[in-house]
């Protein structure tokens, strides 16, 4: 920061901003009742519930990673740390782990928008481009909702990205998951101290950088894989600018590298090569959309990103061309043969947004010296530029927030489900298993010490056979002494689990140790 002033206005900005993004939280507690209660997520319930879970298991003082919505005994893992430190922090000050979970939401939020401020500041010294490439890069969307105007054919199969693709969005990001704020964080800054390395050249800086890609393995193993691409593209851009090689800097990438291929040797052996998780890879499949999709999303970026990918190499602008690198290379990954496409895009506002802005200020430049009036108008239409890109994000969080106030089916739960579960975690032991249907196992998982039966579709390993069993097991079509078979040892019959089976019979293994007015608990006998 440059000056105390300076970050008042990034603070007041970076708190409104957490604020907006938190709307439809304090509108979905609002609406809670005698009968329900709210889960703790207006959007993504379900991976609200596996993180919930994870810091769960970290408050009881794990620290691998172990899949809490599936039966199969399997190899705990130091993968996807940040949830299960998140929990032991939760225990450390003494907080439940669900307003840990949402306070790490404003920190953590908060310190993404500090990073990328910063990464704004460093490549545009004139502050007003700083802060409007930072307003961009936070609340930029997309066309979202001109999309679902023209009502086409695509959205039978897909509603628009900007509403549901987390990754992408900062807003989005901040607004739903700590762990990507957190992530996002490393990588701003990341960058930021590699563009100030190509130029100082201190060793100090490339360490930090180092330590962050590391760190960033254990939250996110595919994360600053763009980032090593931007950062290889902007040093090679740099040679051909200077028509020569700098052996420092090309040992300075041969040691990131170097760095980060243990990790990701250990990463991609345990969930390729092991038995259980290998089938967690394959049930976690998050393909991108057709490519139609993404111009849409991003349309507010498109035309004049690329246009200041064009002046990037006009000017030989080095810290415009690793943005560059950034954008086509998180697309290029977006769409090779691998099961994460889309994972590959988390944060690809920030760039975009950059580059609009370099754009835009080279446009307006331009376009001054025929009509100079231009430039005093430069400020309002900034303001009109992002006002327009933010459009998307500005419905979702106020159409959340009237949304939850309707009290939807998915983002709350039975108030007699929370008793009943109140009581099993007093007397069940810590890890027991407990089966349910999918919605009560992620709420047994997420408001409990306990494990589920099944839960999630990439987190219970076989789901899809498994939920037909759950199912053919509440209507008694399993084979005689089935239960017997597995690990579970709890048994709940509630709202959701009478929507598969309104008659239960339980068998003869069961023992009914609770019951209020909708939720019976049975014990499967020894």
């Amino acid at each position: 920061m440059t000056s105390i002033k300076d970050f008042l206005w990034f603070s007041i900005i970076s708190i409104g901003i957490l604020a907006f993004s938190s709307i439809p939280y304090w509108a979905a507690h609002s609406a809670e009742t005698d009968d329900l209660l709210f889960r703790g997520a207006y959007f993504d319930e379900m991976d609200y519930a596996v993180h919930i879970s994870m810091m769960q298991a970290g408050r009881m003082g794990d620290w691998a990673y172990e899949m809490r919505f599936t039966s199969e005994k399997h190899q705990p893992v130091f993968l996807r740390m940040f949830y299960i430190i998140l929990g032991h922090i939760s225990k450390w000050v003494n907080l439940n782990v669900e307003t840990t979970y949402h306070a790490a939401r404003w920190i953590f939020g908060f310190m993404a928008l500090f990073s990328i401020y910063q990464l704004c500041l460093n490549v545009f010294p004139k502050k007003i481009l700083a802060r409007t490439a930072f307003l961009l890069c936070s609340i930029g969307g997309g066309a979202g909702l001109v999309q679902l105007l023209f009502n086409s054919n695509l959205l039978n199969a897909s509603s628009p990205i900007d509403f549901w693709l987390i990754d992408a969005y900062i807003f989005f990001s901040i607004s739903v998951f700590p762990s990507f704020s957190f992530t996002l964080a490393l990588m701003a800054t990341a960058l930021n101290l590699y563009l100030n390395y190509l130029v100082k050249g201190k060793w100090r800086m490339l360490f930090l950088i180092i330590m962050l890609a590391v760190i960033s393995q254990i939250i996110n193993p595919i994360a600053f894989a763009v980032l090593d691409i931007a950062c290889a593209g902007a040093t090679v851009f740099l040679w051909w600018k200077n028509r020569e090689v700098q052996k420092q800097q090309l040992l300075a990438l041969v040691i990131m590298a170097l760095a980060q291929i243990p990790l990701l040797i250990h990463n991609f052996l345990i969930l390729n090569r092991d038995p259980f998780w290998s089938q967690f890879t394959l049930q976690n499949q998050t393909l991108s959309p057709p490519l139609v999709y993404y111009a849409w999303g991003f349309a507010p970026f498109w035309l004049l990103a690329i246009y200041g990918m064009i002046m990037a190499i006009r000017e030989n602008n080095v810290n415009m061309t690793a943005l560059s690198v950034w954008v086509i290379s998180g697309f290029m990954f977006a769409y090779l043969p691998l099961p994460i496409q889309r994972r590959f895009l988390l944060g690809i506002t920030i760039p975009l947004g950059l580059l609009a802005i370099y754009a835009l200020n080279h446009f307006l430049t331009e376009l001054s010296t025929k009509l100079p009036a231009l430039l005093k108008r430069e400020q309002l239409i900034y303001f009109f530029y992002i006002l327009i890109s933010s459009i998307s994000f500005i419905s979702l969080s106020l159409g959340s927030s009237l949304y939850m106030l309707s009290r939807p089916v998915d983002n709350f739960y039975p108030r007699d489900l929370e008793n009943a579960l109140l009581w099993l975690d007093q007397n069940a032991e810590p890890n027991d298993f407990v089966l349910g249907e999918i919605k009560t196992g992620q709420i047994v998982a997420q408001r409990t010490r306990l494990r589920t039966y099944i839960g999630h579709p990439m987190e219970t390993l076989f789901f899809n056979e498994k939920i037909n069993t759950v199912e053919e097991y509440y209507q008694s079509n399993t084979p005689e002494g089935w239960i017997k078979n597995t690990s579970v040892q709890w048994v709940i019959y509630g709202q959701y689990e009478k929507e598969l089976a309104p008659d239960f019979q339980p068998d003869s293994k069961l023992e009914l140790v609770y019951q209020n007015r909708t939720v019976l608990i049975y014990k499967v006998n020894n």
